[in-house]
């Protein structure tokens, strides 16, 4: 009868153990436009969303299913060794993600798809997606594709990238020229 006591006390403490020992997943933060997000050695800015319908005129535009969402970033790579840049997704308030396109033909500075990083070395220019307007969080990934957070995108309709002359907006300690 004595033992009964210990024993219960025994399986709670071990469950207890085990439930702590467990694997958490891990935490997705989620980062507002501007703000930087570090996810392992990469460190990322996402500094402003444009809406196009079409990229070109005539007959040789090129016309998404939807509209062409660009979103012009920054990648650096802090780390001692070369990264690559995972590939992107946007995902809208419906829990749908959409990838970014691999075809950047016509896309104003596009980021490209193959994204090889040096050391201390940084990637700038519009990742495109292919979806209908809205609001949508980017989906970015530390090189090793283990750790994700979000960024969240709001909506807008400006066409027109945010830059003054001589300011450009990836580089923080860039300065607009003096008069």
């Amino acid at each position: 009868m004595h033992r009964r006591p210990g024993l219960l006390i025994g399986a709670v403490i071990l469950a207890g153990v085990l439930v702590s020992c467990s694997e958490r997943p891990p935490e997705v933060r989620t980062y507002v436009l501007g703000q930087k997000a570090q996810l392992g050695h990469l460190t990322y800015v996402a500094v402003e969303t444009q809406w196009y319908p079409a990229f070109g005129g005539g007959p040789g535009a090129r016309a998404p299913q939807n509209q062409f969402l660009l979103v012009r970033l920054s990648v650096t790579n802090g780390g001692n060794s070369e990264a690559s840049v995972p590939s992107l997704s946007v995902e809208d308030s419906g829990g749908h993600r959409f990838p970014e396109l691999t075809d950047g033909d016509q896309v104003p500075d596009w980021i490209g798809v193959l994204r090889p990083l040096a050391p201390a070395d940084t990637l700038s220019g519009n990742a495109v997606f292919d979806v209908a307007t809205g609001h949508y969080t980017l989906h970015i990934s530390d090189e090793d594709e283990k750790a994700e957070a979000l960024i969240d995108l709001p909506l807008n309709f400006r066409k027109e990238p945010l830059e003054a002359p001589g300011v450009d907006l990836l580089k923080p300690e860039s300065a607009p020229p003096k008069k």
